[in-house]
């Protein structure tokens, strides 16, 4: 399994992080795994072996899209096998949420797979009038993604005392809150962006800004994310080597 694989070479400390769950690979992140290579097949499981050489070329147009969705996914395992990994949390409201997680994604896989195939490939067709409740779904779904990792993280939170989290942890358990909730505002602004555009009847512009807002945000976010939790998070680190 991919999780015992990485947690045989993974230290029981990263970044000053003691990892709870380091040991063990629970029932529940056992069936998260199944559920992730379920919404991984979603992704080809309409491709077929093509017959000619330009059937082949059709189907490599749909390679970049797949591969950003298969990034996708992959971002949101890593994100779900860290939380798990630094808590090691298995309460019910935890298995609850990280339920609710895995329906979010399997229902993510199909928004995230047409888009990605519209935007590197002609294979699918969208209406003018398709565009705004296209982005609805899609931010609706990307910012359902990050409201139940901020759940989550605010669940080990509230927590942090049974969980013995240094100072260290609870600040980066706090700056994990606040990167998913950045994450939901982000899909608020791609949202709010193809909604105006919409209103004006600049339906092309409107597709390509919502999806630019992305990376172009996250970027930023990020970037700005790094440089005002970063000396915090170093002040921690040395008030930590002091004890």
């Amino acid at each position: 399994m991919l999780r015992e694989a990485i947690d045989e070479r993974s230290p029981a400390v990263v970044r000053g992080f003691r990892h709870r769950g380091h040991h063990h690979v629970s029932r529940i992140e056992s069936f998260s795994d199944a559920v992730f290579g379920f919404s991984l097949t979603l992704l080809v499981v309409s491709l077929q072996v093509p017959q000619s050489f330009a059937e082949l070329m059709r189907t490599m147009e749909a390679f970049p899209g797949f591969a950003l969705s298969f990034a996708m996914l992959a971002y949101i395992w890593f994100l779900q096998y860290r939380f798990f990994r630094r808590y090691g949390m298995e309460d019910p409201t935890t298995i609850w949420l990280n339920m609710y997680l895995l329906f979010v994604v399997v229902f993510f896989t199909y928004p995230l797979k047409f888009m990605a195939r519209m935007t590197f490939s002609h294979a699918t067709t969208l209406n003018s009038s398709d565009v705004l409740p296209l982005y609805g779904i899609y931010d609706s779904g990307y910012a359902a993604v990050f409201f139940i990792f901020a759940m989550l993280y605010g669940r080990a939170l509230r927590k942090r005392n049974a969980l013995e989290l240094t100072p260290l942890e609870t600040f980066d358990t706090k700056v994990s809150i606040w990167r998913s909730v950045f994450q939901i505002g982000v899909a608020g602004i791609s949202l709010g962006t193809v909604a105006v555009l919409s209103s004006t009847g600049a339906y092309t512009s409107a597709a390509y800004a919502g999806g630019l807002a992305y990376p172009v945000c996250i970027t930023f976010g990020m970037a700005a994310f790094r440089s005002i939790s970063g000396p915090k998070r170093r002040a921690h680190e040395r008030a930590a080597a002091t004890r």
